[in-house]
């Protein structure tokens, strides 16, 4: 364990591994790599004991832990790496937390931490409250309440962009120019409701432009998509044993209300997602290419009318 802690002394990016591979790509070819990043998607875990202090709204809703004492631990995932459309385990790579109510790590095979582009914890309460966001890390937080945001959705103006709904809260750190973020869906019809997104996001009314996709804040979106099983069958691709993730090809094949939303009467979920620039495709994983993935086209794209939720493939990956 001193071998990782020595590595937190270091600080820092990963950066050795990162120039050499960034050296060779500039020689071997002037494309641009696809966008890629390294991300973990934990469950969390409260703390349920008879001194646990249940934070509760007016009408008696349970919400999610009032501070970081509220939680009791994590159930970490893999570490995982998206690149072009598709989810693997990023192997030699591991999540780290130090102790409980301490910033957690992405260690790259040497131990040395990973730098973080984004993280916020997502969960659902019960089916009559809206999906919660808190962006940051709430088992490190004294006081969450403040933090504490209902999921809204912005809605772009640009023509390329009418339609995609950018999830995201109300005072994101970073919003694109125009209106502020609404509490519905930016188009009629989107293939990824219920089963991304719940219908009570539905776009109003008829008169709307149909449903182009979602996008916004990365780790929003991912932990969005937490809530439809475990990790390893959510997001990951094998090719040893054929199974494909929910989310491949820029699309989101499963069309089912997700499996883990908590019932009426049943106690809050939650997952932390953390993002990090990947090591290893240093181009792709830049600052602005992760921020133009996330703003400037849909994360999820919407599948074609009539294709079956199994079997739906997605032609925008060939942007990613």
């Amino acid at each position: 364990m001193s071998s990782m802690l020595d590595a937190y002394t270091r600080g820092g990016r990963s950066r050795k591994q990162a120039d050499k591979h960034k050296t060779g790509k500039s020689k071997s070819s002037s494309s641009s790599p696809p966008v890629g990043f390294l991300f973990v998607v934990n469950k969390l875990d409260f703390y349920r004991g008879e001194t646990c202090d249940i934070n509760r709204d007016t009408w008696h809703n349970t919400l999610p832990p009032r501070n970081c004492l509220g939680y009791e631990g994590e159930s970490p995932s893999r570490v995982m790496r998206y690149e072009g459309g598709q989810v693997t385990e990023a192997c030699g790579y591991q999540w780290y937390r130090p102790m409980l109510r301490q910033e957690g790590y992405c260690l790259d095979p040497t131990l040395a931490p990973v730098e973080r582009h984004s993280h916020a914890a997502v969960f659902s309460c019960n089916p009559h409250l809206p999906v919660v966001v808190i962006p940051e890390d709430p088992t490190t937080l004294p006081d969450q309440e403040q933090t504490m945001h209902a999921l809204h959705f912005f809605h772009p103006l640009a023509p390329g962009l009418k339609g995609v709904s950018q999830a995201t809260t109300v005072d994101a750190n970073y919003l694109p120019t125009g209106g502020g973020p609404l509490k519905y869906v930016a188009g009629r019809n989107p293939s990824w409701m219920p089963g991304l997104v719940p219908q009570t996001y539905a776009y109003p009314g008829s008169g709307g432009p149909p449903s182009r996709g979602l996008g916004g804040h990365l780790p929003i979106v991912l932990g969005l998509m937490a809530f439809s099983g475990p990790p390893d069958q959510v997001y990951m691709s094998r090719s040893e044993s054929g199974h494909r993730g929910f989310w491949r090809d820029g699309v989101w094949t499963h069309n089912s209300p997700p499996a883990l939303y908590p019932k009426t009467d049943g106690s809050p979920r939650g997952f932390y997602v953390a993002v990090f620039y990947d090591p290893e495709n240093p181009d792709g994983s830049m600052p602005e290419r992760i921020r133009s993935f996330e703003w400037d086209s849909p994360v999820v794209g919407e599948y074609p009318p009539g294709s079956s939720s199994s079997s739906s493939a997605g032609a925008s990956s060939s942007r990613r």
